[in-house]
C-alpha cells in the first residue's frame, strides 16, 4: 500500500511539474488596444468589415477591411517587439501586414516578422495591416496575431544591430466580413468584440468576455449576444 502511494504521488508530481512546463505565461510588455484605446485582451477578438475605399479618388479603389488596431508599450522604458500572424481562413484576395517596419509584398500563412520595430515608453503603434478581398468576392476571412517581445543581442556604436527572442505577447484574432450590401446578413459594425452570455434562468454567465471564455462554459443551453465596438450586432440561442 505504501509502495502504491507513493508511486501515485511521484505520478501526481511529475503531470503537475509538466503541466506547468506546458504553460506559457504572456509578456505584457506590449497590448493590442482600438482606436478609441480600449484594451483588446490575450485571447480576445476584433471585427473588421470590408468597404470600398478611394486611394485615388475617381482614379484608383479597392475593397479591404482595415485593422484599426495599436500596439502600445506599456511600460517606461524602449521596448522592442515583433510579431507572428497567422491566415486560418481567407476566402479570396490577399492581406497587407506593416508592422512593425515593413510591407512585404506577399504574406505567407504563417509570417513572422523579419524585423523589429523600437517602441518609446508609452508610444501607440498602428499594425497598419488590413485584408483586401477581391471586389464582388463576397466571403471573410480570419487571422491570429502574436506579439514577440525582443531584446536587444548586439550594439554598434550605441545603436542596437541584432536581436533575439525574448518572450511572446498577446494573441488576439481577427475575424473580417465582405458581405454582400443587398443581403440581409449584412454587418457594418467594426471594433473590439466581445460577448455576453446568458443561462436560460436569465443569469449573465459571461460579461464582456473573448470567445476562449466562451468556449469554457459547461455544456447547456445559452443565450449569445455578440457585441462589436459597445453596438449589439446578433443574439442567438446556443447548445454547448
Amino acid at each position: 500500500m505504501k509502495i502504491f502511494t507513493r508511486t501515485l504521488f511521484a505520478a501526481m508530481a511529475f503531470m503537475a511539474c509538466f503541466a506547468g512546463a506546458g504553460a506559457q505565461t504572456v509578456d505584457n510588455t506590449f497590448r493590442f488596444v482600438d482606436k478609441n484605446g480600449n484594451e483588446i485582451p490575450d485571447g480576445g477578438t476584433y471585427t473588421a468589415v470590408a468597404e470600398k475605399v478611394d486611394l485615388i479618388p475617381g482614379i484608383l479603389s479597392r475593397v479591404e477591411a482595415k485593422f484599426d488596431i495599436f500596439v502600445e508599450n506599456t511600460t517606461s522604458d524602449v521596448a522592442y517587439v515583433g510579431a507572428r500572424v497567422v491566415t486560418e481562413e481567407m476566402s479570396s484576395g490577399a492581406l497587407q501586414f506593416c508592422f512593425p517596419v515593413q510591407c512585404p509584398p506577399t504574406v505567407p500563412a504563417d509570417y513572422t516578422t523579419p524585423e523589429t520595430g523600437t517602441m518609446t515608453a508609452g508610444e501607440r503603434k498602428s499594425l497598419q495591416s488590413e485584408w483586401m478581398p477581391t471586389e464582388g468576392v463576397y466571403g471573410s476571412a480570419r487571422f491570429t496575431v502574436q506579439l514577440r517581445t525582443m531584446e536587444v543581442k548586439e550594439w554598434n556604436d550605441g545603436i542596437p544591430s541584432k536581436y533575439s527572442f525574448k518572450a511572446n505577447g498577446p494573441k488576439i484574432t481577427i475575424n473580417c466580413i465582405y458581405a454582400d450590401p443587398t443581403g440581409i446578413d449584412d454587418v457594418n459594425a467594426t471594433g473590439l468584440t466581445t460577448y455576453n452570455v446568458y443561462d436560460m434562468s436569465g443569469l449573465k454567465v459571461v460579461d464582456n468576455g473573448t470567445e476562449a471564455e466562451v468556449q469554457a462554459l459547461d455544456k447547456g443551453l445559452y443565450i449569445h449576444e455578440t457585441v462589436i465596438d459597445g453596438k449589439r450586432v446578433a443574439v442567438k440561442k446556443v447548445v454547448r
